[in-house]
């Protein structure tokens, strides 16, 4: 991982005292091949807290850290757990079954009565959910068929373009917020309105009303993070199975410890400049 992967590091102007530090002591260090391979795994753009299982891959990264070998992470942009293409594809279904006039109880509460309209835009909202876990190309395929055969202006607002919001939602179903996307589709559908998604930035802006543990989760690894370096006693037992994932100090797996809290502190200033907060944090140094 090369630090201007991360946000709020533009390039090497942009290295404050941390990273320098971190850098030296990598060139006194010459961590192993392990080590590395570790440190590339951790948060970066491309592995943020918008994936739904950034937790589950950060968990992953301190127990390689403890086990001294890298391994699969989860977390990445793409990452589409299976209980999410389980979601998608049941809400799917549910969809084209309102556009048929069967009974839909959970999204018919968000479409109302059918129109024309509505009808049409919702045959393709549920095909494309569908679609999606039989990957891009079938994706594609149904987003594209559909943007030629669209009679209506609902619906060709809801696709026409890669900005469009349909495109958009299945583009970032890997964000946490994907199935809120979907019931914020559907509502607007049902007011034949021009849906809104929020994805990335204006995801982790939501953060605070929609997945408040996921910021308190951040909070509690970057309190424990400095407390494992600076050998003080486990402060509860949450900060215990850190500590146990994290392992035995030495060196290296100081200087990995080390990157991961920095690498966790940029990603905290950035989510505090988008919720507009500020707040100091143990520096390394």
């Amino acid at each position: 991982m090369e630090w201007w992967e991360a946000p709020g590091v533009e390039g090497r102007e942009a290295f404050d005292e941390e990273i320098v530090y971190l850098n030296s002591l990598a060139e006194s260090l010459s961590p192993p091949r392990w080590a590395i391979l570790v440190r590339d795994l951790m948060p970066r753009w491309g592995f943020e807290p918008c994936s739904h299982r950034f937790f589950h891959g950060l968990e992953q990264v301190m127990a390689m850290i403890g086990a001294g070998r890298p391994g699969p992470r989860f977390g990445g942009c793409g990452d589409v757990p299976l209980e999410i293409h389980l979601a998608l594809q049941d809400l799917g279904e549910e969809f084209l079954a309102w556009a048929e006039g069967k009974e839909a109880r959970k999204v018919g509460n968000w479409l109302g009565p059918i129109s024309p309209a509505k009808g049409e835009a919702v045959r393709a909202l549920g095909e494309a959910l569908c679609a999606f876990g039989h990957g891009w190309v079938a994706t594609d395929a149904v987003l594209e068929s559909w943007s030629e055969k669209a009679k209506y202006p609902l619906t060709k607002s809801l696709l026409d373009g890669e900005e469009a919001p349909l495109p958009r939602l299945l583009r970032h179903a890997c964000c946490y917020n994907v199935l809120v996307n979907v019931e914020r589709v559907a509502r607007a559908l049902g007011k034949e309105k021009t849906p809104e998604v929020f994805v990335c930035g204006e995801a982790l802006r939501e953060l605070p009303t929609l997945a408040p543990e996921r910021l308190a989760q951040l909070a509690v690894i970057l309190e424990a993070l400095p407390r494992w370096l600076r050998s003080r006693p486990a402060k509860d037992g949450v900060h215990a199975h850190i500590y146990a994932l994290l392992g035995p100090h030495d060196k290296v797996r100081e200087w990995l410890v080390a990157s991961l809290y920095k690498t966790l502190k940029l990603w905290q200033r950035h989510l505090d400049g988008l919720l507009g907060k500020t707040r100091r944090l143990p520096s390394l140094i």
